[in-house]
């Protein structure tokens, strides 16, 4: 499918399906995670967010989340988010499974977006259940501080999946129900190696478009009826014009 067929695509669909993840974020200045410049390999391993060694050493995660989160904060929707929200002020259903956690899609104006590896924007104590804004202790994590729960003192851990912890059931319910239901589908700055979220395209209904943005190739590229290998914010909103 060339450029021209792949825009009337999008523009006679009515319930577009989206799985975004870190190459989406990446050109609003966020590092992703597995590059030779993400974090993994810049500011700390892997091992830092799994959930064991949080439990028992939730210092060292925090030194690196801290800086992170500020960043996630003060970052801004790129032309790729914002292609997004336009589809859906054109009146388009556009349902987005995130493995993101920085909220960029909705600061762009996308009301359905599904967080299934969870949010950095708020906190949560696993002792009093107590549930809170993450901006709440902006100023504990810009230290690299591990912030504590204002009513019984416990550590706060991010609203966010660590390895080791199952997806949330409620976001990938509603992510595969957008990817059953959608007439088109697009995965957008993922290379489709983390599960089980790298399954949701395979729920769409056999015949329904296929479309795959990411620099890197993905096990999908084969079957897909559209891949670039574009940045997202400089191919999408080519792909929206009227």
């Amino acid at each position: 499918m060339n450029l021209e067929e792949a825009r009337k695509t999008i523009r006679n669909a009515k319930h577009i399906a989206v799985l975004s993840g870190a190459g989406m974020s990446t050109e609003s200045g966020l590092p992703d995670f597995r590059s030779q410049k993400g974090i993994y390999n810049t500011l700390t391993t892997a091992l830092t967010f799994r959930i064991e060694l949080f439990r028992i050493y939730p210092q060292r995660f925090y030194r690196v989340i801290g800086p992170f989160y500020q960043q996630c904060v003060s970052a801004e929707p790129n032309a790729g988010h914002r292609a997004l929200a336009e589809l859906e002020r054109r009146g388009k259903t556009v349902e987005i499974a995130t493995q993101n956690v920085d909220c960029l899609h909705q600061k762009a104006g996308s009301s359905h977006v599904y967080e299934v590896h969870g949010t950095i924007d708020t906190v949560s104590c696993r002792k009093c259940h107590g549930h809170f804004k993450a901006s709440q202790f902006a100023t504990v994590f810009a230290q690299g501080k591990v912030p504590h729960c204002p009513t019984c003192g416990k550590v706060l851990k991010p609203d966010l999946v660590f390895f080791g912890e199952a997806l949330p059931d409620e976001p990938m319910r509603l992510a595969q129900l957008a990817f059953l239901n959608a007439d088109l589908a697009m995965v957008l700055g993922t290379s489709l190696k983390v599960g089980p979220a790298n399954q949701l395209p395979c729920c769409r209904v056999d015949g329904t478009p296929l479309f795959i943005i990411n620099q890197d190739p993905t096990c999908l590229d084969d079957v897909a009826d559209f891949v670039s290998h574009e940045k997202i914010g400089e191919i999408l909103p080519r792909l929206i014009e009227a």
